[in-house]
């Protein structure tokens, strides 16, 4: 068999089929639901091959509506969207200075336990650890002495109130016990105060200070400031550590910054945007390169780097799984809105298969078909669909995936035919 030969074969055999392709995409939605299958039956209702038209039957289950949320399919007409410009920067993921805290003892003493371990996440109010002070014992002692003494003035001062309105005691006698018990009530509250400023709450000062607690070492107890996590630590049992020392330090990682280098021509169009509206902000990091934190510019820069020729810009990012650590460099896009209006669909409805971009359109009967599209610019959350779509066209925009594995399902063969 010479080339030519074979050359006829093959176009006798793969014409049908292209015009078949042909024949089918040219199809209105009326052909659609009208064409019968190799099984004699509307091609759309046959399970076997009804993908080959591009269509999926949705289970209404599937479907998220008002009332009902766990569904995995979403459905939004097609709408109007202002066209966005983005300015890719570059950075590094920080902590965020305003959620954490350095521990530092307010008296010296020495580690008696330490409860907070590296990493070990803590809420406010939790023991961090415990030092014995002698410094903290001379205070409690003091607040003992002038709690009993103003007890006993309280007691002398009623019964000297008792004399004299019965005229067994002169005004004088009140008079002095008045101003002892003021003196002694004084000392106490002074003693009550120098114990608060070591750190104990009134709690704490009742508990330390009981008749019970005489003759006991003078334990003080550190507390957690803040929910958070151990970043730092610097302390160990038994060491003796000194007022103001920093040994821990507690960090709320739900929310970190991020800082970004801007390029000097590129500041003043993000200055006058950050003038009118707060700006957004997507980061993305090696670790994680699915996954997009949205944050929103806090702070931009008042001096430039003289070598770099940029200025630091801020942003807050909610990182409330912990995926961000805090030394990670990262990549992000500054999201500029414009007043340019586009036809845009979300990136989640927005499908590709060799090549080819699809979304599926809802029709009839609760049918969704394959739609080709073609695509413009690709914004932060959307993409700009230039053919394809119509305003006002119903689509999936959320799990689209699900129902693109049942159209694919033509590469694996014939449908019902086989």
């Amino acid at each position: 068999m010479n080339n030519k030969t074979t050359l006829s074969l093959i176009s006798l055999l793969v014409f049908p089929l292209l015009a078949e392709e042909c024949q089918t995409q040219a199809r209105t939605l009326d052909e659609l639901f009208t064409v019968e299958c190799e099984c004699k039956i509307p091609h759309y209702s046959c399970d076997e091959c009804r993908y080959e038209l591009g269509l999926v039957k949705l289970d209404p289950s599937l479907i998220r509506t008002a009332g009902k949320t766990n569904g995995l399919l979403t459905i939004r007409p097609v709408t109007l969207q202002n066209a966005q410009s983005l300015l890719p920067l570059h950075g590094e993921i920080v902590l965020n200075d305003t959620s954490l805290t350095h521990i530092s003892p307010r008296v010296a003493g020495t580690v008696r336990a330490i409860m907070a371990a590296l990493g070990k996440t803590v809420k406010t109010g939790d023991v961090l650890f415990e030092i014995e002070s002698p410094e903290l014992g001379l205070a409690i002692g003091t607040y003992r002495k002038n709690k009993t003494l103003a007890a006993l003035a309280l007691k002398n001062l009623d019964r000297e109130k008792s004399l004299v309105a019965q005229k067994l005691s002169p005004e004088a006698d009140l008079v002095d016990a008045q101003m002892k018990y003021d003196e002694y009530r004084v000392e106490l509250e002074s003693a009550g105060n120098a114990l608060a400023v070591m750190g104990l709450d009134a709690t704490a000062i009742d508990t330390l200070t009981a008749d019970g607690q005489a003759g006991k070492p003078s334990v003080l107890p550190v507390l957690a400031p803040q929910n958070g996590t151990v970043i730092q630590k610097h302390l160990n049992n038994g060491e003796t550590i000194e007022r103001g020392q920093d040994v821990l330090t507690v960090a709320d990682l739900s929310s970190v910054w991020v800082w970004l280098e801007v390029y000097e021509n590129d500041l003043p169009s993000l200055t006058a945007a950050a003038n009118k509206s707060a700006l957004r902000v997507q980061v993305k990091v090696s670790s994680l390169p699915e996954r997009i934190f949205e944050g929103t510019i806090d702070l931009i820069g008042a001096i430039m780097d003289e070598d770099t020729r940029t200025v630091k810009i801020r942003a807050v990012l909610s990182n409330a799984e912990g995926l961000l650590r805090p030394g990670m460099f990262c990549s992000a896009n500054v999201v500029f809105e414009t007043p340019e209006q586009v036809i845009a669909v979300p990136k989640s409805a927005l499908m590709s298969d060799e090549g080819k971009n699809f979304v599926f359109c809802m029709v009839r009967d609760g049918f969704a078909l394959r739609t080709d599209v073609d695509c413009g610019r690709y914004f932060a959350d959307s993409v700009e669909i230039i053919r394809g779509l119509k305003k006002g066209t119903p689509i999936v925009t959320e799990g689209a995936f699900v129902l693109k594995s049942d159209v694919l399902r033509a590469k694996m063969g014939a449908g019902c035919a086989d």
